[in-house]
């Protein structure tokens, strides 16, 4: 069964929680920089968040196995503009199609949404609330 275009959406800002959580600075660094910064992570969930202003190595394993599907690979390009709006396009590989999904969301409701987001990030990887993953539809737009 393949994931739906708003589960993809989901685990994007998933992805991009996860960087915050391995190093935030960095990470914040990054996606509130003016311009582009990449996503990739491999069939093993190894993750690399990376621009001019650096790379955040992480694990996104336990992120795609949320989605319940075997994922081959992510490719996601972002870029920032001037309303701190991030637009992204990303190609997952499930192994039996390449799906592409875009969009965007405000990185300062993604970085600063103490509400909930971040502040239970890492419990959210592992225990799945409802109220998390309404909030993330909210901040993604859908």
């Amino acid at each position: 069964m393949s994931p739906t275009r708003t589960e993809l959406r989901i685990t994007i800002a998933k992805l991009i929680e996860v960087a915050y959580s391995e190093n935030k600075e960095l990470t914040a660094k990054i996606v509130r920089q003016k311009g582009s910064f990449k996503m990739i992570v491999d069939q093993d969930g190894n993750a690399r968040l990376s621009s001019q202003a650096g790379i955040v190595n992480f694990s996104a394993a336990d992120t795609l196995d949320s989605i319940g599907v075997n994922i081959k690979s992510v490719s996601v390009n972002f870029s920032n503009d001037k309303e701190r709006k991030i637009k992204y396009t990303a190609i997952i590989d499930i192994k039996v199609a390449k799906i592409a999904v875009s969009g965007s969301f405000d990185i300062e409701a993604l970085i600063t949404s103490c509400s909930g987001v971040l502040c239970r990030a890492a419990k959210s990887l592992k225990e799945r609330h409802n109220a998390y993953e309404v909030e993330l539809k909210n901040i993604m737009g859908n």
